[in-house]
């Protein structure tokens, strides 16, 4: 297999990199985030590459999801919306094609907000920041739905719990 074994899928927050890290651990395979690998292409954290709109972003994005779609046997991350590039959409269905697994991690609204600190006061010269949210969570869930195998809640669970229900559930051990 040159692709990974599994992808996980999800909004900034959802728990792809405390999952991921994981089940690398437990299936004694490579983990590699796509995210991580934009940030040591470009020099610096995603969210502020994102803010700025920095030059280059959107083919460093792309180049690190195909480099983690072509990861052999790993447990790799997108980048939230990731999904929305067509050619990492194309890389993905691919990699399902030649047996990887794709695991969306879902999260309510309510949890990504207290995760993400949203729920604090905020002026309204802000604007809706968790209204905003929302939106852009349900284009991705659709997307993520489109392409996952499986989607699992990670509210009110803890990162191993959610790990081994994802190991369980994609038959990762014994006879896998």
């Amino acid at each position: 297999m040159n692709t990974p074994l599994l992808v996980l899928v999800g909004v900034s927050g959802a728990g792809k990199t405390s999952v991921g890290r994981l089940l690398a651990d437990t299936l004694g395979v490579d983990f590699l985030e796509a995210d991580d690998i934009v940030e040591n292409t470009l020099g610096a954290p995603i969210a502020e590459l994102v803010i700025r709109n920095a030059p280059g972003l959107a083919e460093a994005r792309r180049n690190a999801a195909l480099r983690v779609l072509t990861s052999p046997g790993a447990v790799v991350t997108l980048g939230a919306s990731q999904i929305e590039d067509e050619q990492t959409l194309r890389a993905l269905h691919d990699a399902k094609a030649q047996g990887t697994r794709v695991v969306e991690l879902s999260v309510e609204i309510s949890e990504l907000a207290r995760r993400q600190g949203l729920n604090a006061p905020r002026s309204l010269a802000l604007g809706a920041p968790r209204a905003q949210l929302a939106m852009m969570m349900k284009t991705l869930r659709a997307r993520y739905l489109d392409v996952a195998d499986s989607s699992v809640q990670t509210g009110g669970r803890e990162p191993r719990q959610i790990a081994e229900s994802i190991v369980r559930e994609c038959r990762l051990t014994g006879d896998s």
